[in-house]
């Protein structure tokens, strides 16, 4: 934050570099759906390994597949010339994960790690899974958390796609490799067509125009 008022204040001494001003952009989703990865082969693949668009975004272990979850959300609405000082992508843990047999259930109290990455794939139910680049951001819970928002720092990522650096497919978020196992479920994050709207994933996008 501290970062965050030296630059506008460094840019307050540039002239006209305020001409357009300082605006925050608050993004819906305009896409956002859980996906199956490493499912464990058997007669039923594609019963078992659906995509799950419903109003949780799933992470982790849930039996037979591990779930990782897109969310895409458009920038029509700033400048493409815009200087994106922050970018920001929430999501609201309430304490409830994944479980088999898509449903749901109370999280135990672990930890989690969590990386988003950019995806490549332009149409996501083209392919079985998506195809993803390295990991973009990081996010963590603690032990024991409390509900609470999940912010990943997505600022390069963003400035990326409105530059036009390369398309904007979204993000695939999933935990970190070594939190990834059937048996060990992650967070079932409230999704777009969650029954709350104050609940719902956005994009918080602070930019100079």
């Amino acid at each position: 934050m501290k970062l965050f008022a030296v630059l506008v204040a460094a840019l307050a001494l540039v002239p006209g570099a305020l001409a357009g001003g300082y605006q925050t952009a608050v993004l819906s989703p305009v896409e956002d759906v859980s996906m199956p990865f490493m499912c464990n082969w058997g007669y039923d693949w594609d019963e078992r390994c659906y995509r799950d668009d419903f109003d949780r975004l799933e992470l982790g272990g849930a039996g037979d597949k591990v779930w990782r979850s897109g969310v895409r959300f458009s920038l029509a609405g700033i400048p493409s010339n815009a200087m994106v000082l922050t970018a920001e992508l929430w999501l609201r843990y309430d304490g409830t994960c994944v479980a088999p047999r898509r449903r749901t259930q109370p999280c135990t109290g672990r930890g989690y790690t969590f990386e988003a990455h950019p995806i490549f794939s332009p149409r996501w139910s083209a392919e079985r899974e998506v195809e993803f680049g390295p990991a973009v951001s990081w996010a963590e819970l603690d032990p024991g958390a409390a509900p609470q928002w999940v912010v990943w720092d997505v600022t390069d990522q963003v400035a990326d796609w409105l530059s036009g650096g390369s398309p904007n497919y979204g993000l695939l978020l999933k935990l970190v490799d070594e939190h990834e196992s059937y048996d060990l479920p992650g967070p079932a994050f409230p999704s777009s067509s969650y029954a709350d709207p104050a609940q719902r994933p956005k994009l918080v996008v602070d930019y100079m125009s």
